[in-house]
């Protein structure tokens, strides 16, 4: 099996086999299979919706430059 890592701490996970769940060593996290990949997927995620975000920013910033509606002092 792959390492596993903790997505909260960065701690290892160990699988409990009775209770068929992930749990970390060091902040006590306690995780089913599929909240461990949900946690995994929205993580993985998350710097290319900031991304998109950065790049509507610039867009409209430069839309609302060429526009030529600014207020000139």
């Amino acid at each position: 099996m792959v390492d596993q890592f903790c997505p909260e701490c960065g701690g290892a996970l160990v699988f409990d086999a009775i209770n068929k769940r992930f749990s970390c060593k060091s902040c006590g996290l306690f995780l089913t299979r599929d909240q461990l990949s949900d946690i995994r997927y929205k993580l993985k995620t998350l710097p290319d919706d900031e991304r998109r975000k950065r790049q509507r920013q610039q867009a409209d910033y430069l839309d609302w430059w060429l526009s030529g509606n600014k207020n000139k002092q």
